[in-house]
């Protein structure tokens, strides 16, 4: 389609801007412990650039070294011999007339005492969240000091060849405690009024401006609404941006969300595309500067509509340029359908924050690896490979295999690409999965993948193949416990009801609350019945992410669902089913009309065994839950490294 507004050149200054799309910050772990970017670094944000984006405004860049680390690998303009680093990088993207910004960032009470040594310093002596160090209060003396610190890694930017900077002064960082009626409880000049709350950073711009000049842009990243109570609303934060186009910045970022609430900037994915852009659309309405800001953003489709909209005058692309770096380039050339669009799932969330690794992607397995395979290496011949099966370790195993020159033939027994996907994708807000699954039947399409569908793969029918290579995605098999009664007519699993191949009704009982048990609870929740969720482990939900797990537990909770961890099923009953508390170490009786087990997978190994002794003078190997079970980031990455690998 033609995208009217999308590719129109913007200004941000006096700079000019190829199109209207701004990759957003989004931290990875890529630098190095010193606060250098590497060759992972430089590359992820080179093939960005390569990929369309108009503006790259960077994950943000430490301006202190001393009094404010939030995490450990995270870029800084604090000391000058970082200067040809960040040159290193800002060359890299201006090779393809591609624009770069540095957020300029300090963690205030955010900070870690683990990292620095140091109890954290803030505007005031109010702890960031109610689990973190209670901050010092700056002296006047401590906000001159990190003031100029500001000041200083502006310079040091502008040496390094950037393009602007940004000051973070959202998400509860300093800057934002500055802001913040909650957090800021001084008496003095920089507390209390709104042009004392404002202050901190007036005199940040000033100093960049007497450095620096007018020409060099100064962005302001603020939470357009922190959306949490006793904090700022989007009307104070409107008071701000006003005062802050006054002082002469030449655009705002608009976030949201606060330390309080991360999923107002960071969302899973039941929360929808434009859920949010009132408030953005607020901020263009009061504003004569640039508005950038995201909103969720999927596909170009969305993103120019926000644009005719007059939501922004930016799009902020974030999420969507980790899923797919060629979102731009493949709007641009009518190839809308091939784009990889983010799911949700917060995988490269729980790495950064919750693990502290750097950041994965579900749907896009180079993420961070481009440095390491920069693209897929042509086969020395063109040979024949078979691959099994076309969930999502197969279907990334078939396009990989594909992109280095082989012939793919990709056996798959039911009638539509996808595997496991067509049933996750059944829940309440998975249609993102679909959207997976068409992606890359579009992209299998376009490298000439032979598919096969409603076709069973037998030693036979692949050996006339005569393939160099067998990649068995075959999937796993549920786990089904040795138990009295498991076989009885009100005994079913997941699939049966996402798939609704039974309706229920009454009380039912899902053993097991992985992602998928409780998507499945939801759906019967839904539907009317009255569900308990059994887990053995102590904590329901476990290995789920807290973000998501906190998300579905709320919806769930909404329905008066009942949960039992630490319980163990020992049998399956008439009535109900009985099983051991392991807290108390007792036994209990419980009613249900019916009973699904949800207990995870085991792969199907037998069968890949099978395939391994027909050709042994071939190389076979099983993939995604095939070799071990996994997420869907397990599958498509085990998938694309073992293709990516193949005869090498």
């Amino acid at each position: 389609m033609e995208y009217k507004n999308l590719f129109k050149k913007g200004k941000i200054g006096r700079l000019e801007i190829k199109n209207r799309a701004v990759m957003t910050p989004m931290g990875t772990n890529f630098a190095d412990y010193n606060g250098m970017t590497t060759e992972r670094l430089i590359k992820y944000y080179a093939e960005r650039a390569r990929g369309g984006i108009g503006l790259i405004i960077n994950e943000f860049v430490g301006v202190d070294d001393v009094d404010s680390i939030t995490m450990v690998q995270t870029l800084r303009a604090s000391r000058h011999h970082q200067i040809a680093s960040l040159e290193r990088l800002t060359e890299a993207v201006h090779r393809y007339d591609c624009k770069i910004f540095a957020q300029l960032h300090h963690g205030g009470a955010l900070s870690k005492p683990a990292l620095t040594g140091k109890q954290p310093i803030s505007s005031s002596n109010v702890p960031a969240t109610p689990t973190s160090p209670v901050p010092l209060e700056m002296t006047k003396d401590d906000i001159k000091r990190v003031q100029q610190k500001f000041i200083d890694a502006a310079e040091r930017c502008f040496k390094a060849g950037y393009d602007g900077v940004e000051l973070h002064g959202a998400h509860s960082f300093l800057i934002a405690q500055f802001f913040s009626k909650y957090y800021n409880r001084r008496t003095d000049e920089y507390g209390g009024s709104l042009e004392n709350r404002t202050r901190f950073i007036s005199e940040i711009i000033d100093g960049i401006r007497e450095r620096l000049g007018s020409a060099f842009p100064i962005c302001v990243r603020i939470s357009g609404d922190e959306m949490t109570e006793n904090m700022m609303t989007l009307e104070d934060q409107l008071e701000i941006a006003k005062v802050l186009e006054k002082k002469g910045i030449d655009a705002i970022n608009i976030s949201n969300g606060s330390a309080l609430n991360g999923n107002a900037n960071c969302e899973p994915y039941s929360y929808k595309p434009g859920w949010k852009k009132h408030i953005a659309k607020a901020y263009k309405e009061a504003l004569s500067i640039p508005v950038i800001a995201t909103n969720t953003i999927k596909n170009p489709s969305y993103a120019d509509s926000l644009l005719e909209e007059g939501v922004c005058d930016f799009v902020g692309l974030g999420h969507s340029q980790f899923a797919d770096p060629e979102f731009m380039n493949k709007a641009k050339e009518g190839r809308e359908e091939e784009i990889r669009q983010c799911i949700g799932c917060m995988h490269c969330r729980e790495r950064l924050l919750a693990k502290d690794l750097p950041v994965e992607c579900s749907v896009n397995p180079r993420l961070g690896r481009e440095y390491l395979y920069p693209v897929p290496k042509k086969a020395d011949i063109c040979k024949r490979v078979v691959v099994v099966g076309g969930g999502p370790a197969g279907m990334e195993a078939a396009y990989v295999l594909a992109k280095r020159g082989f012939r793919v033939s990709l056996f798959e027994k039911g009638e539509r690409l996808g595997g496991t996907l067509n049933v996750a994708d059944k829940p309440k807000y998975k249609d993102c999965l679909d959207t997976f699954t068409k992606t890359m039947e579009a992209l299998l399409k376009k490298e000439c993948v032979q598919v096969l569908l409603n076709t069973t793969a037998t030693i036979e029918n692949v050996r006339e193949l005569s393939p160099a290579g067998i990649f068995l995605a075959v999937g796993a098999e549920n786990i089904i416990p040795p138990i009295k009664g498991v076989d009885s007519d009100n005994v079913y699993l997941p699939e049966d009801i996402l798939l609704n191949r039974v309706s229920l009704k009454g009380d039912v009982a899902v053993i097991g609350s992985g992602m998928t048990g409780l998507e499945t609870a939801e759906t019967l929740a839904e539907s009317g019945c009255r569900v308990k969720v059994v887990e053995m482990k102590p904590n329901i939900g476990p290995g789920l992410y807290a973000v998501v797990l906190n998300d579905i537990l709320g919806r769930l909770n909404k329905y008066n669902t009942e949960f039992y961890a630490s319980h163990r099923i020992l049998e399956i009953t008439d009535g109900g089913f009985l099983a051991e508390d392991m807290t108390e170490g007792v036994k209990k009786e419980f009613k249900a009309d019916h009973i699904v087990l949800s207990l995870g997978v085991s792969p199907r190994k037998g069968l890949v065994d099978e395939f391994k002794e027909a050709f042994n003078n071939v190389s076979v190997m099983g993939i995604g839950d095939a070799s071990k079970g996994g997420r869907i980031v397990d599958a498509t990455k085990d998938g694309f490294l073992k293709a990516y690998s193949f005869l090498d």
